[in-house]
């Protein structure tokens, strides 16, 4: 019986252990300096008050609200290739007595490497991965990225999309700041032909997710275009919002209903 008692009691400790030093949640009053989770230097980043931080054990930030807009390095960071930003440089104007000439100042702007980082839009959640780097947030500028791994091309996401990223580092869902000609998933059995190589057209200033392979899982037609289902070829009608199966194509529920 004692024996029993004993497991017993150390089976709660463990249990009110581990409640212990489970992520939790909390609801800041200020804006407030604190460390994401995975930095290995001690600096901060300031969340905004009245809104929810979840920290893991140590205290680190998992997931917040950005109280400023804030460089960071998204998780997929060796896929970006404009990774830099604009400062002004100022010059002041002089007097030459000798030629009698006045010359003016100027003014003039220098693009200076970021170093694989990105800005972060204040007042926007930020997740943070075991790494320190950004899993999903809103970018504050256009953004553009490789898309598959050990394969040419680049697309460019939109001011204020939110970016989100697979452990991997590829992209998972953003939105798109031009239109796009990207290949649906599973077109190597569904393209009705191969006039454009299997690439559809997908519209501008709308949201697409991707499979790690970087073809697109869902997304918004531009122009209507040829696609099997189910083995038969249909069209996908323009501006109309498709999830890509290994069956064909689908329109979404929101579709669906109009």
């Amino acid at each position: 019986m004692l024996k029993r008692l004993i497991i017993f009691v150390m089976l709660l400790c463990f249990a009110v252990a581990g409640t212990a030093f489970a992520a939790t949640s909390r609801t800041l009053d200020k804006n407030t300096e604190l460390h994401p989770q995975g930095w290995s230097v001690g600096e901060t980043i300031k969340f905004k008050k009245n809104t929810a931080v979840r920290l893991n054990d140590n205290g680190e930030v998992i997931s917040g609200t950005l109280a400023d807009d804030t460089y960071l390095r998204p998780h997929g960071w060796q896929r970006i290739i404009n990774d830099h930003y604009f400062v002004s440089a100022y010059t002041g104007g002089g007097w030459f007595p000798r030629h009698h000439r006045y010359w003016p100042g100027g003014v003039y702007n220098i693009a200076l490497s970021s170093y694989g980082h990105l800005r972060y839009k204040d007042n926007t959640a930020v997740t943070f991965s075991t790494q320190g780097t950004v899993l999903s947030g809103t970018v504050a500028g256009k953004a553009t990225i490789a898309l598959g791994d050990g394969q040419y091309g680049f697309v460019t996401f939109d001011d204020s999309s939110i970016l989100e990223f697979y452990d991997s580092g590829a992209v998972k869902t953003g939105t798109l700041a031009e239109d796009t000609a990207l290949r649906p998933a599973f077109w190597q059995q569904n393209m009705a032909d191969n006039t454009n190589a299997s690439f559809v057209e997908f519209k501008k200033e709308t949201c697409v997710y991707f499979d790690e392979a970087g073809n697109v899982t869902m997304g918004t037609i531009k122009k209507a275009a040829p696609w099997k289902t189910g083995g038969a070829v249909t069209t996908l009608e323009e501006k109309t919002e498709y999830k890509f199966t290994e069956s064909g194509a689908e329109k979404t529920p929101s579709n669906q209903q109009e």
